[in-house]
C-alpha cells in the first residue's frame, strides 16, 4: 500500500511539473518534486520513498534536462545536478524517517499510556466496589449486632425473671412461712434449702453460657471437651472430638477465646440448619499456627449463600460474619467448603502474632 502511494506521488510530482512547463521552463527541473519526496518520507517509510525518488530522478533525466525525451546526451553539468538531487532527497528521506519513528513512537506511547489508564481505572472501580460491598456488610452486621445486643438482653432478663425470679419468690413465701409454720419448720427449710440449690444452678447455667469459667481455669481443651459433652447431650448430635495433646499448654488468651466462640458458633448452626447426624472438630497445632476444623454430614450451604459470604455481601448470617471478623482481627482467616455431602469450616490463627487485647 505505501509503495503504491509513494509511486503515485511521484508520478503526480512529475505531471505537475509538466503542467508548470510554460511558467518555469527549462529552470527549476527539481522544485516540484520536493514536496512529493518529503511527503513520502515522512508518511511511508524508506522503500517507498527511495521508489519514488527513483521514479523522479528517471522521469526528471528523460523529461526536464535538455536534450529532452532522452537518457543520453547529457552534460556534466545534468549529471551534478542529479546527484545533488539524489543526496538531497537521501537527506530528506533521513529526516523524514528519523521524524516518522518518533511519532509512531509517541503514538504506541499514548497507546499504552491509555490502556495503562483503561486498566487502572477498572483497579480502582473494583476495589471501590469492593469497598463498598465491605462497608456495606460492615453497616448490616454493626445495626444486626445492636439487634441481637437487644434480643441477648431481653433473653438474659426473662431467664432471670422465669427461673432467678421464681425461685426467689418461693423462697421469700417460704421464710415467711417460717415464722407463721407450727412444727413445720424442718419442711419448709428443707423446701428453702431446694430453692437455694435450684438457684445456685440456673446462675452458674446462665454464667456458663456467658462466659464458661473453664475457658479462663483450664484453657481451650478443657472447656470445649465440656462445651461439646454437653451439646451432643442436648442436640442428640455425636461429635467426634480430636484435640492434640499439645493443647495441655496454654495458647494466647484470645486465640483460645477466638477458637472456643467459633466452635459454640458453628455448633449451634449445625444444630439449627444443617440436618446433620454426626459432626468431627479436629485441632491442629503448629509451631506458628493452630487450625480448627468442623465438618458435617449435613445438607450443605447453597451456592448463592456461598457466593455472599466469599464476595463480603452476607448470606451466612451475623454470627458467621462477625465470627470473620473476630479472626480477621486476629490476622486469621476462615475457609467454608461445601457441597450436598456436607459442610466443611476450616479456620486458621497464627501464633506468633502479638495479638490485641481488645478481641474477646
Amino acid at each position: 500500500m505505501y509503495y503504491i502511494i509513494g509511486a503515485l506521488t511521484a508520478i503526480a510530482s512529475l505531471l505537475l511539473r509538466q503542467m508548470l512547463g510554460p511558467a518555469l521552463g527549462a529552470h527549476y527541473p527539481y522544485h516540484t518534486v520536493w514536496l512529493g519526496i518529503i511527503f513520502v518520507a515522512w508518511y511511508c517509510g524508506v522503500g517507498p520513498s527511495a521508489l519514488a525518488v527513483t521514479i523522479d530522478a528517471l522521469g526528471l533525466w528523460y523529461l526536464f534536462l535538455p536534450p529532452y525525451d532522452s537518457f543520453s546526451g547529457k552534460d556534466r553539468v545534468e549529471y551534478l545536478g542529479l546527484l545533488g538531487f539524489l543526496l538531497f532527497s537521501a537527506v530528506i528521506i533521513g529526516l523524514g524517517e528519523s521524524n516518522r519513528r518518533l511519532f509512531l513512537k509517541r503514538q504506541q506511547a499514548e497507546l499504552q499510556l491509555q490502556r495503562a489508564k483503561e486498566e487502572l481505572e477498572e483497579r480502582v472501580e473494583e476495589r471501590t466496589a469492593q469497598l463498598q460491598r465491605s462497608h456495606e456488610a460492615a453497616r448490616r452486621l454493626s445495626a444486626k449486632i445492636l439487634t441481637l445486643q437487644d434480643e441477648e438482653r431481653r433473653h438474659i432478663a426473662r431467664e432471670l425473671h422465669d427461673s432467678l425470679g421464681q425461685y426467689l419468690a418461693a423462697l421469700k413465701i417460704n421464710l415467711d412461712a417460717v415464722a407463721a409454720a407450727d412444727g413445720e419448720q424442718a419442711k419448709v427449710m428443707a423446701e428453702c434449702t431446694d430453692i437455694v440449690q435450684q438457684c445456685l444452678t440456673e446462675t452458674r447455667t446462665i454464667s456458663h453460657l456467658l462466659h464458661p469459667p473453664l475457658l479462663d481455669e483450664r484453657g481451650f481443651g478443657s472447656a470445649t471437651r465440656l462445651y461439646v459433652d454437653g451439646f451432643s447431650r442436648r442436640s442428640g448430635i455425636p461429635v467426634d472430638l480430636d484435640l492434640p495433646a499439645a493443647l495441655q499448654e496454654r495458647l494466647p488468651q484470645n486465640v483460645e477465646i477466638a477458637l472456643f466462640r467459633s466452635v459454640q458458633e458453628l455448633l449451634t448452626n449445625v444444630h439449627r440448619h444443617a440436618g446433620a447426624s454426626s459432626v468431627g472438630v479436629s485441632v491442629l497445632l503448629a509451631p506458628t499456627n493452630v487450625r480448627l476444623e468442623v465438618k458435617d454430614d449435613g445438607k450443605g450451604i447453597s451456592p448463592e449463600v456461598l457466593r455472599g459470604f466469599r464476595d463480603g455481601t452476607s448470606g451466612t448470617g451475623v454470627g458467621i460474619a462477625g465470627m470473620r471478623e473476630r479472626l480477621r482481627d486476629l490476622d486469621g482467616f476462615l475457609e467454608i467448603r461445601s457441597n450436598s455431602s456436607g459442610t466443611t469450616v476450616v479456620i486458621t490463627l497464627p501464633l506468633t502474632h502479638e495479638l490485641p487485647a481488645s478481641v474477646a
